[in-house]
């Protein structure tokens, strides 16, 4: 308990002290082969918006879904339709099947991003495409070359959820170059350095929830404004990941992922 404590304190000292605020980027990842309860899936997330205006989204939804939601439940499409374009949602993959990337050719991640870029503007016609992050090991070196040809400025290399299928190495801390073999490069969050396992765990890593002892671990190895995350599979009901109000965990600022680059 002591021990706990004092972790605690030291947290706090550090944003009041040094200003290092804590970032945290929610929400959904799935689709409508799965993880995407279309009846009432697309209303639930425009009432969240609504009661958290202060909220932030991140979404990787498989483009195909809003072809079902708009048939489905017309009426929630339609109050989702006037929001996608909002600062608080982000679009952060857009690929139309979500591949594991290292493991197709370079043509189909080309087509996977095209066919999906334009089955989502066929629905949101101004939603930008800034920022690639995946709730899955959708990686591969050819990213940084394909990902800047499409448009995207920023990487997030973290799927600290999805363990099992692999996960980029620890690498560094801050903001780092990400630079594929044809040279080309992109601005990018790495998997910190001391972003390690959760106890008793092979699936998930400690950047999953904020906790103190995470960021404490960030604070040390000199991460002014660490960011943790969860994109929970779109079928869950819960609300902001990591508390509301007063209760928000570590006094965490919630972002896009966007937002915490710029």
């Amino acid at each position: 308990m002591k021990h706990t404590f004092f972790i605690l304190l030291s947290c706090v000292v550090y944003t009041l002290v040094y200003g290092q605020q804590v970032y945290f980027v929610d929400r959904y990842h799935g689709g409508i082969y799965g993880h995407y309860p279309v009846e009432w899936k697309t209303r639930y997330i425009t009432e969240l918006l609504s009661e958290y205006p202060w909220w932030r989204m991140g979404l990787e939804i498989e483009p195909e879904t809003w072809d079902t939601v708009a048939v489905r439940t017309p009426e929630d499409y339609e109050r989702f339709r006037r929001i996608a374009t909002d600062k608080r949602v982000e679009f952060t993959n857009p690929a139309y099947a979500q591949p594991y990337c290292y493991n197709v050719s370079g043509e189909s991640i080309i087509r996977h991003f095209g066919y999906g870029i334009q089955s989502i503007r066929n629905h949101f016609p101004e939603v930008e495409f800034v920022t690639y992050v995946v709730e899955e090991p959708c990686f591969t070196s050819s990213l940084p070359q394909i990902l800047t040809q499409f448009g995207f400025r920023y990487v997030v290399l973290k799927c600290l959820n999805t363990c099992w299928g692999g996960y980029t190495a620890p690498y560094g801390d801050k903001l780092v170059n990400w630079t594929g073999p044809d040279g080309s490069s992109i601005l990018t969050v790495p998997r910190y350095a001391c972003e390690e396992l959760e106890p008793n765990s092979v699936w998930q890593t400690t950047a999953w929830g904020n906790e103190t002892g995470y960021l404490q671990a960030c604070f040390n190895d000199g991460i002014e404004h660490p960011v943790g995350m969860t994109y929970q599979d779109a079928g869950w009901r819960r609300v902001p990941w990591i508390g509301t109000g007063d209760s928000i965990k570590n006094n965490s600022v919630y972002v896009t992922w966007r937002e915490y680059f710029e």
